[in-house]
């Protein structure tokens, strides 16, 4: 039985009760409007004993502190955008800034994703190297959409590459912020450095050194950059350098091992920054606030800014959820080289796998064999998608194994379209070939063609790492090479190749090198643009 409610008030006393409602909602509001005030004021005033110039005063003048104080005073009872659907996404872009070569280019995409509901979060990195088409410009990794956006309207940036990505993804990336490098290390320092489990030792000999991109001799452009494994404490430069480094020997010299330092380092920040202490800190607060006015850019009011950061500030980080963009025999993306750069390619030509688990990402029930079955969400075969892919790949490589004499204008891939191309290739009879780079167990001969010394050396270690074999070392004939160079001598080592074009992004050539004799299956000559 429904059951229903009278009141029996005459009319003015419930008109009366209604004034007293709202007056109490309203008194709320006033209330939560004196306390921000007031700890502003406490902020400001106690600055004024540490800080004989005022930069904290200056700080929230430029951060425009009546108008964010009268939102906050409104926005006390307002939801984040995502809030309804139980889900809020943010997107973090660090770059380079001004100061840097290339300082508009993404550097680190990272989506980060709260449930608010459960307090779970997730996150995935975005490769840099992720190969996409843009409406407008075409074809491009997508540290690029970054880059040209702001070309064509300063601090859009953010904004172009959040909604690429929401299409990308099937997903509404409601919030995004861009830091460039001098923001992230100042931050940082101001909390006294990040606690971090480096996973592995980080050993980069081609680290480069800010400020010198352009001196000589070349070698001076580099420092050795060495972090031990273990539990360690870094300031502002050293994780910098933890989070940037992309020449690390061993499996630390992935883009993909790179993400995961970059998480680490966030996650610790995160820690630190909602530390007590840290919270009630005047000088803390000026710090961010000067980061924020200096080197920050992002689409959150200080009103949205609050609120995310208490949901953040919630999140259990040792259950952090994460899907894993890499290029490996199970994962989402593949290596191919495209008009001689190196990218990353969706498996199947198609985001949807990606999508799929991303969007179900907090589901208990949602498991990775879960996408064995997405051919019946969207009627898509990925399998078939996959094996074309994988088709078009091999009869790339047993072209480029063919008679440099041959006259055949058999089908290849000219089109920057990754999958312009996408056909079966014919079956063809062919001896058994061995099935893993171990098994062709190629001879590999490193010769220096720059002037920067160990390079050669540096490369050996590398590749011994990625499980290759190299022999001999030294130096070429000169050391005037503008850019590697690799000869295929033998023709029967494809595996080999392949991963050595993964490494360099450099198609191996099968004619002889002028002026050297080597007895090496393949050739490697460095070299360096002046």
């Amino acid at each position: 039985m429904t059951e229903v409610k009278v009141n029996f008030l005459p009319e003015d006393e419930q008109k009366d009760k209604k004034k007293g409602e709202k007056a109490r909602i309203g008194w709320k509001k006033l209330f939560l409007g004196i306390v921000i005030i007031a700890v502003i004021i406490w902020a400001v005033f106690s600055s004024s004993i540490i800080f004989s110039n005022e930069s904290l005063i200056k700080n929230l003048s430029k951060f425009g502190l009546i108008s964010e104080i009268g939102k906050l005073i409104t926005s006390a009872d307002k939801p984040l955008k995502g809030d309804a659907d139980d889900r809020v996404n943010f997107l973090l872009i660090g770059m380079g800034g001004k100061k840097h070569e290339g300082g508009t280019l993404a550097d680190t995409i990272i989506i980060g994703s709260i449930k608010p509901s459960t307090k779970q979060a997730a996150v995935m990195s975005i490769p840099r190297d992720l190969y996409v088409k843009d409406e407008k410009y075409g074809w491009m990794k997508i540290n690029a959409i970054n880059a040209y956006a702001e070309k064509d309207e300063s601090g859009s940036g953010g904004r172009v590459m959040a909604g690429a990505l929401s299409q990308m993804l099937g997903i509404d990336i409601q919030y995004w912020a861009t830091v460039d490098f001098d923001g992230f290390e100042q931050i940082i320092d101001e909390f006294g450095g990040v606690d971090v489990v480096v996973d592995n030792d980080l050993i980069d000999y081609e680290y480069p050194i800010r400020g010198r991109e352009y001196s000589f001799p070349i070698s001076s452009r580099y420092e050795k950059l060495v972090i031990r494994k273990g539990p360690q404490h870094l300031d502002g430069a050293t994780a910098l350098k933890y989070a940037r480094s992309r020449h690390g020997l061993g499996p630390e010299g992935s883009d993909f091992a790179r993400s995961r330092r970059q998480q680490k380092v966030i996650l610790a920040l995160k820690e630190k920054i909602f530390q007590l202490n840290n919270i009630f800190s005047p000088r803390k607060i000026n710090s961010l606030l000067s980061a924020y006015n200096e080197h920050v850019s992002t689409n959150l009011e200080v009103w949205e800014m609050l609120k995310a950061g208490q949901l953040a500030k919630d999140i259990d980080t040792t259950k952090l959820l994460s899907v894993n963009l890499t290029d490996g025999a199970d994962s989402f993306l593949y290596a191919r080289n495209i008009n001689g750069s190196y990218v990353l390619l969706p498996r199947g030509g198609s985001f949807e796998k990606i999508s799929y688990n991303w969007q179900n990402i907090f589901d208990p029930e949602f498991s990775s064999s879960t996408l064995q079955s997405l051919e019946t969400h969207w009627n898509v075969d990925f399998e078939k998608l996959e094996k074309l892919a994988q088709q078009q790949e091999e009869e790339r490589l047993r072209q480029e194994q063919a008679s440099t004499t041959a006259t055949s204008t058999a089908t290849t891939v000219t089109s920057t379209e990754p999958f312009a191309n996408e056909q079966p290739a014919e079956e063809k009879p062919t001896k058994e070939k061995p099935k893993t780079i171990a098994e062709e167990n190629a001879n590999i001969e490193i010769l220096n063609g720059t002037a920067i010394a160990g390079w050669a050396t540096t490369e050996k270690n590398k590749l011994a790492a990625a499980g290759l074999t190299v022999g001999k070392i030294g130096n070429a004939p000169t050391q005037d090479y503008q850019k590697i160079l690799i000869y295929d001598l033998s023709g029967d080592n494809p595996l080999t190749i392949a991963q050595l074009k993964k490494i360099y992004g450099v198609t191996a050539s099968k004619s002889k090198p002028e002026a050297i004799n080597s007895s090496a299956d393949i050739l490697i000559i460095l070299g360096k643009a002046q």
